[in-house]
């Protein structure tokens, strides 16, 4: 399946997300600050990336701007996990957080596991 890359310094959520992940048959690479995981990206050129917002160091919306200025990692795909939106927004409309002019899909924490399957499946399959 896909290699994804998550970036996220809630150890308990990653916990929770990559074991989801890995029994779907994706690999997972798991960081705790965006500096590493940005290294590891470019080592090992991840399907997808997910990341929290808020992380020490540097915040995910500059961890952005960094992967997208990198002609190896501009094209892949980005998914924000925080707390700063709702985890309970549905409906129609696509929850984003943007960084340059561009809207990146996000999902509120706590998010539910189908719904992050589901995304990450959505995403993986184009």
């Amino acid at each position: 399946m896909a290699r994804i890359l998550l970036i996220d310094d809630d150890r308990d959520m990653s916990h929770l997300t990559s074991t989801a992940l890995m029994k779907k048959g994706h690999e997972v690479l798991c960081f705790q600050e965006a500096k590493k995981g940005i290294e590891e990206a470019k080592r090992q050129k991840p399907h997808l990336i997910l990341m929290d917002v808020m992380l020490p160091g540097m915040d995910g919306g500059q961890a952005v701007k960094q992967l997208k200025m990198d002609p190896d990692l501009k094209d892949v795909p980005v998914v924000f996990l925080t707390a700063l939106v709702s985890a309970d927004k549905e409906g129609p409309e696509e929850v984003g957080i943007k960084v340059d002019g561009l809207t990146y899909k996000t999902l509120g924490k706590p998010y539910e596991i189908e719904q992050l399957l589901k995304t990450v499946e959505d995403i993986v399959r184009k």
